[in-house]
């Protein structure tokens, strides 16, 4: 997502080159007005995102994969126990920049971002009881996230490699604002459709206790994957090659 598209900017948007390809825009330290120089280099580049770029090693953002999420969580009335895997999120390329504040001296950037939908898909295996409701099963998850907005901080640092400076990134700082949620859980009750409906209206009336425990698992396993991307990078080029 957006870690991408400083990335980028970094890591390529300011490496003037006769080489750079041409889903790249240059943008100089100098640069006038740089936030709006790298918002229409994001711009561009946004679709090469979603399908990856093989020759920087950045892979596709969609579909995006992310790490099994435990939740362990609520009193003894809305007790949830599950564990979700195989967790594709589809709808990342979608985000939109609501600000930028680049700080070159010192290899910090501020963002805001907020992504109009998103879809997942994974697997479940909950234990749960909400009121009256009791359940234990496993099955297919679905979910629908709109409004969905978040405020990350990246900051780099120099390290010495072969001789020669290179710019690499500290484990990203992400905060997510989910506006609201749809969950569905699939095979509830054997298939039962008159059931299974009324689970999970009684699971999307209590969603909160779904996203209070997904999100920190959410912040922790994007801050992770993208920063990890980041550095595959930022490492391909020298510090002076970022900013001659």
């Amino acid at each position: 997502m957006l870690l991408d598209i400083v990335v980028f900017f970094v890591g390529a948007a300011c490496l003037a080159s006769a080489a750079l390809p041409p889903y790249i825009k240059v943008c100089t330290s100098s640069e006038k007005n740089l936030t709006n120089c790298i918002i229409d280099s994001v711009n561009l580049l946004r679709p090469k995102l979603k399908e990856g770029i093989s020759e920087l090693n950045v892979p596709p953002i969609e579909p995006l994969l992310l790490d099994e999420v435990k939740l362990r969580s609520g009193p003894s009335n809305a007790k949830i126990n599950a564990n979700i895997t195989n967790i594709k999120v589809w709808g990342p390329s979608g985000f939109e920049i609501l600000e930028l504040k680049p700080n070159l001296p010192k290899a910090k950037f501020a963002f805001k971002v907020t992504i109009p939908a998103l879809h997942f898909e994974g697997d479940y295996d909950i234990d749960m009881k909400i009121l009256v409701l009791e359940y234990k099963g496993v099955g297919p998850i679905t979910g629908n996230f709109t409004n969905y907005n978040f405020d990350c901080i990246l900051k780099g640092k120099k390290v010495q490699k072969d001789g020669q400076e290179y710019l690499k990134f500290d484990k990203m700082r992400l905060k997510l604002h989910i506006g609201h949620s749809r969950i569905s859980l699939g095979n509830l009750f054997h298939g039962d459709p008159v059931i299974g409906r009324a689970t999970n209206d009684v699971i999307n009336d209590n969603t909160d206790l779904f996203i209070n425990e997904i999100k920190p698992v959410l912040e922790n396993s994007l801050a992770e994957k993208f920063t990890d991307i980041a550095n595959k990078i930022t490492l391909k080029f020298t510090y002076k090659e970022l900013f001659p």
